[in-house]
């Protein structure tokens, strides 16, 4: 524990005050031990002060250097748009922030994330990405059984997020949504299709090796709202992945091996308890169904921003910053994923497979599943 920690507790930052900021805002202010919310800032102050308000931090701000520079932070969040991440997480290293946690999508390039990974190594730092679906107990719960071997060896991933936009904004409309907007990094690849990918790269248990994707673009905003792909991995295993505008809201994964196959029928935003369904196939023909019921209890209004998984993955990151606890995400497994996402669109742009190039200290990294 750090001494700025022992003497006035937990002091984070927060950059980016939009919707998914209050998830963290209202995460760190039900926990009961010494930490909050110190400052923030957002680009248009109106906003900083309106967060700061709800949040009880001491100080806004409308450039986030100006609250780097004059608040001493143990931990900084990230809630900006894709595009920015790089820029904001290496002025945090710059500051000598050591503890980050970057919404998901770390990066829109695979450069970007490989300079982040190299900064953070250089400066001693953690950088931790924003899948929150990862603290939900269930995803432990698949990795268990997968490593005891209960399904056999892993040979196929079906993962796919679904959720259906009419595009009904005008493009003039600054208001709209980043999602809809391709100069923040808008589209289905870094908001929807990289919680797929991340799941994929974890269950496979080896590398990504080639992929091959097709999908469609917006007319509208010029964003990829259809992307659909495999993956071949290293051991054979291969991944289909799917993420559509177009289609009814879907987060399934199905995870199949030799001996058994698992189901989770609501993957990512997950509210509450879940259930694995682990299906087995004693004959020919036959199909035998058990429900495995994961529980994981907290109160929520039904808003996303409020579900358990923030309260958890907050918990995380806190118990990273004293010391107390690894990251749940490693970075390393961000990079990967970025090189994967990458393939995934460069390979619909140009109609052809990718092989995919994994930088040697990255592949020497890679954490276990």
């Amino acid at each position: 524990m750090t001494m700025t920690t022992a003497r006035k507790g937990i002091r984070l930052g927060m950059i980016g005050c939009g919707l998914i900021s209050h998830a963290h805002g209202r995460a760190v202010a039900t926990m009961s031990d010494d930490v909050r919310f110190v400052a923030c800032a957002n680009r248009t102050l109106e906003r900083a002060n309106d967060w700061a308000k709800e949040y009880g931090c001491d100080n806004a701000y409308a450039d986030y250097r100006d609250m780097l520079e004059k608040e001493e932070l143990d931990g900084v969040i990230i809630a900006t748009w894709p595009i920015d991440h790089r820029e904001h997480i290496e002025a945090c290293l710059d500051a000598g922030i050591k503890f980050i946690l970057c919404e998901k999508a770390l990066t829109i390039l695979p450069d970007d994330a490989l300079a982040i990974w190299c900064r953070a190594e250089k400066a001693q730092a953690v950088v931790m990405e924003g899948f929150m679906y990862r603290h939900h107990p269930v995803h432990d719960r698949l990795a268990a059984i997968i490593e005891r071997g209960q399904i056999g060896t892993v040979d196929t991933i079906n993962a796919t997020f679904h959720m259906y936009d009419p595009e009904m904004a005008v493009e003039e409309d600054e208001d709209r949504s980043w999602r809809q907007k391709s100069n923040a990094g808008g589209g289905v690849i870094y908001d929807f299709l990289c919680y797929p990918v991340d799941a994929a790269n974890r269950f496979s248990g080896s590398l990504p090796k080639k992929v091959s994707a097709m999908g469609s673009i917006s007319p509208q905003y010029g964003t990829v709202n259809r992307l659909f792909g495999w993956v071949h991995y290293d051991n054979d295993c291969v991944a289909m992945l799917e993420s559509s505008r177009k289609a009814v809201f879907g987060q399934r994964l199905v995870i199949t091996g030799a001996e058994g196959e698992l189901g989770l029928d609501q993957a990512w935003t997950i509210p509450g308890d879940a259930a694995i369904t682990l299906t087995r196939s004693p004959a020919f023909i036959e199909r035998v169904a058990e429900v495995l019921p994961v529980e994981f209890s907290g109160s929520h209004d039904g808003r996303l921003i409020d579900f358990p998984v923030f309260r958890r993955q907050m918990r995380n990151f806190v118990d990273v910053i004293k010391e107390l606890s690894p990251a749940k995400i490693n970075l390393t497994e961000s990079v990967i994923n970025s090189f994967t996402l990458d393939a995934l669109l460069r390979s619909f742009q140009e109609g052809r497979v990718i092989e995919i190039d994994i930088p040697s200290e990255i592949t020497d990294a890679m954490p276990q599943i």
